[in-house]
């Protein structure tokens, strides 16, 4: 960011303003690089040299920020100590006025309610208002439902609602009696509630204000005190003022304190917050004007493009400074890029910032990007970084309990402080990801425990399971498992918590000991130490937990009467972030912004992206539920005249203008125009579009040099000479130690560590699966991946295994059945919601077929002798084969009608075979008929057989229930031609090679194998 300049040569304007006499109050107003700031700076210095005691003047800024950014340059120019800054937010010398006047009276001191303090505030008094709905009172009206209140945005309305009425001088009163002459009844509820905000506002331990009312009270003490000590008063951007903040400069004016207010109401960004270029001309009105017509930043380059914007907004106010557009003006230094992706976007504007700093040799604190809202600086500052580019943001920002890392810490202390029996599933689930187990390794946790504390009687879900397991540790130190393991540090963690709540600790050493028992300190400290994006994630995480210690410390030192617990629960829950006291470092690092953080900023290289139709610009109508808009006219047909989509459009202009105007010599505008959108038609204003330069594709980074030597090295197509300089060039990037460089490195090029069998055939009995025997047959490769742990699982196959655990355990009616699955349903996990419920439909439509089944079985005489039955079958020991082994599990065992015996095996799929002709070489029934002939399963031990026979619940055809396809019993050359494919698995599964049928199987688009990553060319030759 820009310095400003002390002791320069201003221009005649300049002059003007300078030589105005020290008693004099004026407005300066000037277009964007005008020398605005540079200007206060420069008279503050020359009014201290004239004998202006420094302590009787104030400069005051928009923005605490912008405040702080101006502190050293006041500093240096009037090179003498002073009582205190001075450069001040206009928030902060209300509440330096009013605790003054409080010091005076002997009464307490205010304290400044944060953004997140109301938001909470509000929350609460919400939350009453939907309990009294459901008791049948309700204040509010029909078209605002409860569901509605709900929503951040509501909330946020109604703090602005709030807040303008206070700087409006709108009391309860004056609203309820508004609301009954122009027939609003969202604002009688709106009064009535502002009557309780206030009243729990003022019984809170303190005297607490919010900036709003800070500044309606200061404006009372000027008007009937003053402020004996000072003399001046200079705002820069004065354009941001409120109304509030105007009363108050012209209460100073009345009390004879010299008010010189600088500023542009064409580049206003304060409009949602009540700073409209209205309130600016008031401030004007009746003094002297004096405008800065020369253009200074980026020599007046940018100037036609401002002029251009500028033109188009509505002449609000003064308008003596703006510039008439030159239509044939050339844009030197503005470049316009419409490119075809967000992806390519992102590309060409880190190619750009790359080029700035790495070909031009600009600091990395020189760029910014520009977007229009926070969720789009959100995606720059992440795309951005994952392509190398150093960022930082600037503004509130998001709320701390967004970061994943504060909002385990303090999911900790929530669970801690309450009783076990109040977990939810969700929350310790969390907690659990939270110290590093994944939802395998969860899974892998309940899979054990239900294994070593099995429950007699009604089944026991493996979430009920966990949750004891967490309340006492000693079942995790049971088990011998590194899941336990760190599940058990989770738990004690919770106890020293709980403990330390119990012992009245504060909200410092609760978070002090769930981080010591998170154990994420040395992880995140070593991916700090690294480069690239893991380690900048890693710095945005050790800065989340930093600020949360440091607000944790404020609140052990202010006291404000709520306990450690809820102080943290309201960071958790709160949807509104608050401002940081220590500013985010922007050393070496580009700036992500809003317009609005822009404010008095100032850079080399602006790129202002993803310029969008529908974003930029934002026509939506803000302040639509309870009429915001309307508060400052008493008339309403004054209001019912305005054109407020207008007024949108010429505030949307106004950030535009803003954007562009920060660069002092480069400004890109980007946008995507694909199918789906296209540029802004502010792009009408820029030089004609440009799309992505062919160098865009080289990222401009050591990894992107890297990548590009080796693909033109292995590249067959490649000249001999590229290649050639191709690997001069690695050479030299691996002595330089850069990732990726030294051949050594690359996959595939070291050779197996070992050629050796998957097993050995001497010393390891080969076991074969029924299920994986059909498997391994239809694709070597797509079997030994899921045998090596590459398979997945999924909430589908989830479903089946409960279904079958149900048929094991529970009566055979479709309510014993369904309760048996819903049970065990906790432990299935969906990515939505909607996926929840259609699965779960899904499931109760196989519990009904299934109970069908067992109906039918009944009525036609059948009896179960056995479910779940595990077998082992070992064939004929060969010394060539080794020792082979069939083992599995049966789903049912079956005893007909007519005596003999048929095994069931149950599937839940869509793929099933359902014909008998589709089953006579089945190889899991075949495998559960050889069990039954050597006797491996007892309840069928020398009863005929009946053959073996699939329960298909999902079958082709939609009269059917199920489907039942039967494979008759084994005969001889059945039997020999089965032993030979069982002996001929077991010799794939000791091979050290594996086949994949690839054109018949792995590139089948309906196969889903494992074995489709053998399709992908980055991973395989073919």
């Amino acid at each position: 960011m820009g310095q400003v300049s002390v002791g320069v040569v201003p221009d005649a304007a300049q002059s003007r303003a300078l030589e105005l006499p020290a008693e004099a109050s004026a407005v300066v107003v000037g277009a964007p690089g005008t020398g605005k700031t540079r200007t206060i700076v420069e008279r503050v210095r020359r009014l201290v040299i004239d004998g202006l005691d420094p302590d009787a003047l104030v400069v005051l800024t928009a923005t605490r920020q912008a405040a702080t950014d101006l502190r050293d340059d006041l500093g240096v120019a009037v090179g003498v100590a002073t009582a205190g800054p001075l450069a001040r937010s206009v928030p902060a010398f209300a509440f330096q006025i009013v605790r003054a006047e409080a010091v005076r009276r002997g009464v307490e001191p205010p304290r400044l309610l944060t953004g997140g303090d109301e938001d909470a505030i509000i929350r609460d008094l919400l939350d009453g208002d939907a309990e009294d709905e459901r008791d049948g009172r309700s204040r509010w009206p029909d078209e605002l439902p409860a569901h509605v209140r709900d929503s951040r945005g509501f909330r946020a309305e109604l703090r602005a609602f709030i807040a303008e009425c206070t700087a409006s001088g709108i009391d309860p009163s004056t609203l309820a009696a508004r609301a009954v002459r122009e027939g609003r009844p969202a604002w009688r509820a709106a009064a009535s509630f502002m009557s309780e905000y206030f009243a729990v506002r003022d019984a809170m331990r303190g005297a607490h204000r919010d900036a709003a009312g800070l500044i309606r009270e200061a404006v009372e003490i000027v008007s009937h005190r003053g402020i004996p000590q000072l003399r001046v008063v200079l705002v820069d951007d004065a354009q941001e003022l409120t109304a509030g903040g105007v009363d108050l400069l012209q209460a100073c004016r009345a009390r004879d304190v010299a008010v010189v207010a600088f500023g542009d109401p064409d580049v206003g960004s304060g409009a949602f917050r009540g700073a409209t270029p209205e309130n600016f001309a008031r401030l004007a009105a009746g003094r002297d004007v004096v405008v800065l017509d020369t253009v200074h930043r980026a020599e007046a380059r940018h100037a036609p493009l401002v002029s251009a914007i500028t033109a188009r907004i509505g002449a609000v106010g003064l308008v003596a400074h703006r510039r008439a557009p030159e239509p044939d003006a050339p844009m030197v230094g503005v470049r316009a890029l419409a490119l075809r992706s967000r992806s390519e976007e992102f590309d060409a504007v880190a190619r750009l910032l790359r080029e700035r700093h790495v070909h031009h040799g600009v600091p990395w604190e020189e760029c910014a990007v520009i977007a229009h809202d926070s969720r789009q600086v959100t995606a720059l500052e992440a795309e951005l970084a994952a392509r190398d580019v150093p960022t930082a943001t600037s503004g509130t920002g998001t709320s701390l309990g967004e970061s994943p890392v504060v909002r385990d810490l303090l999911r900790l202390v929530d669970l801690a402080a309450r009783p076990g029996e109040t977990w939810e599933r969700d929350e310790v689930i969390a907690a659990l990801s939270g110290a590093g187990l994944d939802a395998v390794d969860q899974r892998r946790l309940r899979s054990a425990l239900r294994q070593a504390f099995p429950r007699d009687g009604e089944p026991v879900s493996a979430w009920e399971l966990l949750r004891s397991a967490m309340l006492h540790p000693a079942e995790l130190a049971l088990l011998d498992l590194r899941e336990a393991r760190r599940a058990a540090r989770v738990a004690d963690t919770l106890r020293t918590v709980a403990d330390l709540i119990a012992d009245g600790a504060t909200a410092h050493e609760l978070l002090w000991a769930s981080w010591e028992g998170s154990g994420r300190e040395r992880a995140l400290r070593e991916a700090a130490r690294g480069h690239g994006p893991l380690a900048a994630q890693a710095d945005r995480d050790l800065d989340a937990v930093v600020a949360l210690f440091q607000a944790a410390k404020r609140h052990g030192e202010r006291e404000d009467g709520t306990t450690p617990v809820v102080f943290l629960r309201g960071i958790l829950d709160a949807d509104v972030g608050d401002d940081r006291f220590v500013p985010p470092p922007v050393s070496g690092a580009v700036r992500v912004l809003t317009p609005a953080a822009a404010l008095g900023t100032e850079f080399d290289t602006v790129v202002v992206a993803g310029v969008q139709e529908g974003i930029w610009p934002n026509l939506r109508v803000r302040g639509g539920l309870l009429d915001t808009w309307r508060l400052p006219f008493d008339d309403p047909a004054v209001a019912d005249a305005l054109d407020r989509r207008r007024g949108v459009l010429h505030d949307e202009l106004r950030l535009f203008a803003r954007a562009v105007s920060r660069a002092r010599e480069l400004v890109v505008v980007t946008a995507v125009d694909d199918d789906d959108t296209g540029p802004s038609p502010f792009f009408e204003l820029l030089p004609e579009a440009e799309g992505a330069p062919p160098e865009a594709a080289h990222p401009l980074t050591l990894r992107g040099l890297v990548a590009r030597h080796r693909r033109a090295l292995t590249d067959p197509r490649t000249a001999e000479n590229d290649r050639r300089r191709a690997a001069g060039q690695l050479a030299l990037l691996a002595d330089a130690g850069v990732a990726g460089a030294d051949p050594d490195q690359w996959f595939g090029i070291r050779p197996p560590t070992t050629t050796a069998p998957l097993r050995d055939r001497e010393v390891e009995t080969i076991r074969v699966s029924p299920s994986r025997l059909e498997t391994l047959e239809e694709c070597q490769l797509n079997w030994v991946i899921a045998d090596l742990g590459g398979d997945a699982s999924s909430a589908t196959a989830g479903i089946g295994t409960i279904v079958h655990s149900a048929l094991e355990i529970a009566s055979p009616d479709e309510e014993s059945l369904w309760r048996a699955v819903s049970a065990r349903w906790s432990e299935l996990e969906f990515e939505s919601a909607w996926r929840e419920r259609a699965e779960r439909m899904r499931a109760r439509d196989l519990v009904r077929r299934l109970a069908r089944y067992l109906r039918d079985f009944e009525r036609d005489g059948g009896r179960l002798l056995g479910a779940e039955p595990r077998f082992e079958v070992e064939l004929a020991h060969d010394d060539a084969d080794g020792r082979i082994v069939l083992s599995g599990a049966v789903d049912r065992v079956e005893l007909r009608a007519d005596g003999s015996v048929v095994i069931v095996d149950l599937k839940t799929g869509k793929r099933e075979p359902q014909t008998d002709r589709a089953v006579t070489h089945h190889a899991q029934l075949a495998a559960y008929q050889l069990a039954h002939e050597h006797g491996a399963i007892p309840a069928a031990a020398g009863l005929p057989p009946g053959g073996a026979m699939l329960l298909v619940l999902r079958p082709t055809a939609a009269t059917k229930d199920y489907a039942a396809p039967r494979q008759p019993p084994f005969g001889d050359d059945e039997r020999v031609a089965f032993l030979g494919r069982v002996r001929g698995a077991a010799r794939v599964m000791a091979g050290s090679s594996f086949e994949a049928p690839f054109e018949e199987h792995c590139r089948d688009d309906h196969s889903f194998g494992l074995c489709r990553i053998h399709t992908i060319a980055a991973v395989s030759a073919t």
